[in-house]
Formats: C-alpha cells, sequence, structure tokens
C-alpha cells in the first residue's frame, strides 16, 4: 500500500470527515428487525491533529442497553495516497482509559500518538460516487483478527452520507471465505443523532 499523507486535506477528504463526525444509532432498524439487528450507538469523534498525524477519529460503538461497555474501540486515520482516500485502523493500547470517551469528547484532548497500536493491513479503500462515500476493506484479507477460537479476516464495507452511515462488518475464513462472525442480514443502518463535525480540527 503506498504510504498515505496527511498534510493540507482535499475538499473531499474534508467532505468525508464532516459526515463521518457524529452520534449514529439504528434504532429503527432494531425495532423493525429485532432477531437480526440490535440497538447499537457508534460514536465517531473527531480528535486533534496531533493524534494520527492529520484528520482522524475515536470510535466507540456500544449496545444500547450496555452504554458504559464499549464492544469497540477503534481510531481511525483519514488520508489520501495515489489509489485515492484510505482509512487506516489503529488499536488502543490501553482500551479500558477511554471508555465513555465517545460521549464525554473533552476526554480526547489527552489522547496521544503513544497511546495507538497499528493494526497492520486493517485498511479501508474509499471512493465517492458523486452523491456518496463508499468504502471496503483493500484485497488480500489482510486484516486478521482472532475470535471465536480461529483465525479469520475483517472485510468490512460502509455507504456514508450527510444524514446515515450504513456498515456492514466480517470475519471471514481465510481459506473458505466462509462467515464466522458478523452480520448475515445486510449492513447495520445507522442514522446520524449529533452532528460532531464542528470539532474537526482543519487548521
Amino acid at each position: 500500500m503506498t504510504s498515505a499523507t496527511f498534510s493540507d486535506p482535499s475538499p473531499l477528504l474534508r467532505q468525508l470527515a464532516v459526515w463521518m463526525a457524529g452520534h449514529f444509532n439504528n434504532f429503527a432498524q432494531a425495532i423493525a428487525e429485532p432477531v437480526w439487528f440490535a440497538n447499537i450507538h457508534v460514536y465517531q469523534c473527531p480528535l486533534p491533529l496531533s493524534v494520527v498525524g492529520g484528520l482522524g477519529f475515536y470510535v466507540e460503538q456500544t449496545y444500547d442497553i450496555y452504554p458504559d461497555q464499549p464492544y469497540r474501540q477503534r481510531v481511525l486515520a483519514l488520508g489520501e495516497t495515489a489509489e485515492g482516500i484510505q482509512i487506516q485502523n489503529y488499536g488502543l493500547i490501553h482500551p479500558q482509559r477511554w471508555v465513555g470517551a465517545g460521549q464525554d469528547r473533552s476526554r480526547l484532548h489527552g489522547l496521544t500518538a503513544d497511546e495507538l497500536d497499528l493494526l497492520t493491513g486493517c485498511v479501508t479503500q474509499v471512493m465517492w460516487t458523486g452523491e456518496i462515500f463508499q468504502g471496503c476493506s483493500i484485497p488480500g484479507k489482510t486484516c486478521r483478527v482472532f475470535r471465536k477460537e480461529q483465525e479469520t479476516y475483517l472485510h468490512s464495507e460502509f455507504t456514508i452520507a450527510e444524514s446515515y452511515f450504513h456498515s456492514l462488518d466480517q470475519g471471514r475464513d481465510p481459506v473458505t471465505d466462509k462467515v464466522i462472525w458478523g452480520s448475515l442480514s445486510g449492513p447495520f443502518q445507522f442514522v446520524k443523532k449529533e452532528d460532531f463535525s464542528p470539532w474537526i480540527p482543519l487548521s
């Protein structure tokens, strides 16, 4: 993969950041299809430029019934390469320190690059269609995740527009491509409930 650069983001990268920034929830989907979809909150919080060297987000996902027990915490770095927009995923070395920061964004001023753990190969390629952004894991089964007592690779897809965010994450068998974990019923359909874009540091 070509190394991403994070200085002087293009208008398109800024637009993606604006649409990503916010609190999202799939309440309507969870009510309509409770067997297949839990009620989930996603917080995508803009970070100071110093954390990833450019536009970045702290992401926290929680079940509605367990708001203080996030099941996913990530840092995303938005960058541009010769292939277009890419998003690099990072883990947190001490994730417990940041539990609840999605709902208390002021705490994120204490997050530094030293807290991040690069997730090698966990990169999403993003395409602009003229109306929406579409993302998909880069080819090669490079984002490996050990879950349910076996190694899987993460296949991730998303669509994002001004008011919604649809996301599909699946762990697949590296040999057979069988889905081991994740949704079998299509993407989660999140609607933006709060806009965090005023906190994006664009300069």
